[in-house]
């Protein structure tokens, strides 16, 4: 039988206004509010410890809020377990594909580009690897999945496919790299961007093609994993 491109499993109006008032809260207030609160400590954390109590916070706010949404979403996953295994398989090869043609043209455009988010986190991981393997394998993948592909692809999905790719995919590109703005050229900043797309795309259609967020999870945990393990 085949199976619809719809998503079955939807936030409820709670979920999707808890989860954009956090969203913005995230963004906006906690990364200030715990370096206010972590420079007057006496022995304030380091940099690894403080990325780990913000990856922590974000995982239990995700937990509150979406508790059902993720309840839903992994009754899905036994519904239909072979797209579900379909849908990791394809994400994570596709990802690879469109992450490798899009490094090779960042390459062409800009010899010898570095992304600083990858050389904070390798900076991190020298003296806490543990610290960062579990927060951005294990805490990580299930919030930004919450946020940037249940919350805001799935309530556009209905709308606009389009709309839900588009927006989703440059919000997910987008938050990776605020925090460089002034380090990075313009040009470089656009190249930074570009790194994040594959990922979006992949997925958000992973998403759609197994019905359940379990998918693009497992695919950002997996992606996260080995991208961590590669760093020196």
């Amino acid at each position: 039988m085949k199976k619809s491109r719809s998503i079955s499993c939807s936030l409820s109006n709670r979920e999707t206004v808890s989860g954009a008032v956090y969203l913005a809260f995230q963004l906006l207030l906690l990364p200030g509010l715990l370096t206010w609160c972590n420079a007057r400590f006496s022995a304030p954390l380091n940099p690894a410890e403080l990325n780990f109590v913000f990856y922590l916070i974000n995982f239990m706010a995700m937990l509150l809020i979406f508790h059902d949404f993720l309840g839903r979403s992994a009754g899905q996953v036994g519904q239909h377990p072979a797209y579900f295994c379909q849908a990791v398989i394809l994400g994570f090869v596709a990802y690879y594909a469109c992450n490798w043609a899009v490094s090779w043209s960042i390459r062409q455009l800009v010899p010898g580009f570095s992304n600083y988010n990858d050389e904070a986190i390798a900076a991190m991981s020298q003296g806490s690897r543990f610290l960062m393997v579990v927060g951005t394998v294990i805490l990580v993948p299930p919030v930004e999945e919450c946020l940037y592909r249940g919350l805001i692809f799935r309530n556009l999905y209905g709308k606009s496919r389009w709309a839900a790719y588009v927006v989703s995919i440059l919000a997910f590109a987008v938050i990776h790299v605020l925090g460089y703005i002034g380090r990075y050229s313009p040009l470089e900043l656009l190249m930074a961007v570009l790194q994040y797309l594959p990922a979006g795309l992949c997925l958000a259609w992973s998403y759609t093609k197994a019905d359940t967020i379990f998918a693009p999870i497992l695919i950002h945990a997996a992606i996260n994993f080995i991208s961590i393990r590669s760093l020196r």
